[in-house]
């Protein structure tokens, strides 16, 4: 992970640097809900028929870095560094189930205020816990794809995006090979740097 973010700053530095004109950035995370499966049984589910009695939360971070509007199109193409992450936790310990992105998508604004974005990519899990065994992916990878709707708001090149954002991952597992599939739903919160596009001036 550690690498791909370096990667990612590196991308963003050189996207600066080439397209100052017409860079796109933004930034933030969100939280919501998530939901776990493990060779396709359901985490959580399968800790309440045990009887355990625990709170879970779901986390999404992203970082998107790329190029538009592509001439008169209010459309962008974005490469995406983000994941979400599944937190399950009682008063003797947690498991974190962590799934991420690296990949590429599209962003398209319909009206001048709203965002709709959509990103497909290669896909690695990296668990915690403090209880169990941390299971990580395979170094092949998964694969993993998100979809977002937001307002966009602000003046000029910086804006506030909030919005909804859905997040699906498969990833194999190191031990046993397990497979690890992962959904998130979050409400986020993101700054966004873009050149957005401005009417045609009308003839009088």
């Amino acid at each position: 992970m550690k690498k791909a973010l370096l990667a990612g700053i590196m991308f963003l530095a050189v996207s600066f640097a080439l397209f100052a004109q017409g860079a796109y950035f933004d930034i933030g995370l969100g939280i919501g809900w998530a939901w776990t499966e493990i060779d396709g049984e359901d985490v959580a589910k399968w800790l309440e028929d045990s009887g355990a009695n625990f709170d879970e939360v779901g986390v999404d971070l992203s970082l998107k870095i790329g190029y538009g509007p592509l001439g008169r199109a209010p459309i962008y193409i974005v490469g995406e560094l983000g994941g979400v992450g599944h937190r399950i936790e009682d008063n003797t310990g947690f498991i974190q189930f962590n799934s991420y992105i690296i990949g590429g998508g599209l962003l398209v604004y319909p009206v001048s205020f709203i965002q709709l974005a959509g990103s497909i990519g290669f896909s690695s899990a990296s668990n915690d816990s403090d209880i169990y065994i941390a299971y990580n992916s395979k170094k092949n990878g998964g694969f993993a794809y998100n979809a977002s709707v937001a307002f966009d708001l602000g003046k000029g090149n910086h804006g506030c995006l909030i919005g909804l954002r859905y997040f699906n991952a498969a990833n194999e597992l190191k031990i046993l090979d397990y497979k690890q599939s992962q959904i998130g739903l979050s409400i986020f919160v993101k700054y966004a740097y873009r050149h957005k596009l401005t009417p045609k001036p009308t003839a009088k």
